[in-house]
């Protein structure tokens, strides 16, 4: 009824107020324990913090000698610097007591020859001689190196520290291991006493093995040519032995390891077969010898 009395009357029906929606915020009272809305995954984890790293350990300088040991270094003409250093690599010496050092120093000079001015070069090399006692180690290896004939002993005054037992005639009886004469492989140790120097299961014994397996050469070779083992296995001896073998070139040991790398790729390249000179040969030097390579494998071990 109500709609017809306003459609006749031409007045517009009123309309009714909107009622507003009052929000009504409620405070939480407690925190809530996770963030984690039902139905998503749960939000991934933060990396843990990286630990920190540890200190590097402080590097400690060499311990100083002993005020009376460092008097009769000092004394032998030993530079200071080198008493720091001498201490690092031989511990001993801040304990013997100084008589032990000062009889080292007078074998040294009056029975092994060592000039008074070379004792510091000797004892830069090998300061363990000074903590080695005279009677039974440094006299018998020089009455066994004199018996063998080592020339020159006062240059090699280095190896006077070796034990004859445990140092020298291990390597000799290796030598004669592979097949060489007790005479053979004594005469190798006196023409060439840096094999005292050398280890028999890391560097000797893979060096002959490959000498005598993959290079297909005697042992007697050897004799003649004791610096092969002075030389390195894997950047010296293998890659020059292949390159020979590729090219179908055999090369005496000296000509195949003592030139530098030019002189022995030019050697290999005009090689023809693989027959060389005969040893006697006057060409052999002056062709398959580079004379001013010959310390090339001094330092290689």
């Amino acid at each position: 009824m109500e709609e017809l009395l306003l459609r006749h009357a031409g007045l517009p029906r009123p309309v009714a107020p909107r009622r507003r929606l009052r929000v009504v915020a409620v405070a939480l009272r407690t925190r809530p324990t996770s963030l984690a809305v039902p139905g998503l995954p749960p939000a991934p984890a933060a990396p843990p913090s990286p630990s920190p790293l540890p200190a590097p350990e402080p590097v400690l300088p060499s311990p100083p000698v002993a005020a009376d040991a460092a008097a009769v270094l000092l004394a032998a003409g030993v530079p200071p610097a080198d008493l720091r250093r001498a201490a690092g690599m031989c511990p001993e010496l801040l304990s013997v007591p100084a008589e032990t050092i000062a009889a080292a120093l007078r074998f040294l000079t009056e029975e092994a020859g060592v000039p008074e001015a070379d004792l510091p070069r000797v004892l830069r090399r090998r300061p363990r001689l000074l903590v080695s006692p005279v009677a039974a180690r440094l006299r018998p290896t020089l009455y066994f190196l004199r018996a063998l004939g080592v020339p020159d002993l006062h240059r090699r005054a280095d190896l006077l520290s070796f034990s004859v037992e445990d140092k020298l005639l291990p390597r000799i009886e290796f030598l004669e291991s592979l097949g060489l004469p007790s005479r053979t492989a004594r005469s190798m140790a006196r023409r060439f006493p840096a094999l005292f120097c050398y280890g028999v299961e890391g560097n000797m014994r893979p060096k002959a093995e490959y000498l005598l397996g993959a290079m297909g050469r005697d042992a007697g070779e050897l004799l003649e040519f004791p610096e092969y083992f002075s030389y390195a296995l894997a950047t010296r001896i293998a890659p020059r032995h292949e390159a020979c073998a590729a090219g179908g070139v055999r090369l005496p040991l000296p000509a195949m390891l003592r030139p530098g790398e030019a002189k022995f790729r030019a050697t290999l390249a005009g090689c023809v077969g693989s027959t060389p000179p005969r040893r006697r040969s006057p060409l052999w030097h002056a062709t398959w010898v580079d004379d001013g390579d010959h310390g090339a494998g001094a330092a290689a071990v």
